[in-house]
């Protein structure tokens, strides 16, 4: 699965842009839509405070 590129809308630089995939909670293995960010970090779509069992922590699945 590629993954798509969105530019961030707040006007910043093309370097920060965000990578569309599938990622996979370190803890529970539950699997969310996310975005990996410029900086590496995985962040599940509408899920600002991480997994539903409260990890932080998720593995990208598709890149």
């Amino acid at each position: 699965m590629t993954g798509h590129r969105q530019r961030q809308e707040t006007g910043e630089p093309a370097t920060d842009e965000w990578e569309k995939v599938a990622a996979q909670c370190r803890d529970c293995e539950a699997v969310y839509s996310a975005w990996v960010l410029a900086d590496g970090t995985v962040q599940p779509i509408g899920r600002k405070d991480g997994c539903r069992c409260g990890s932080s922590e998720f593995d990208a699945l598709s890149r």
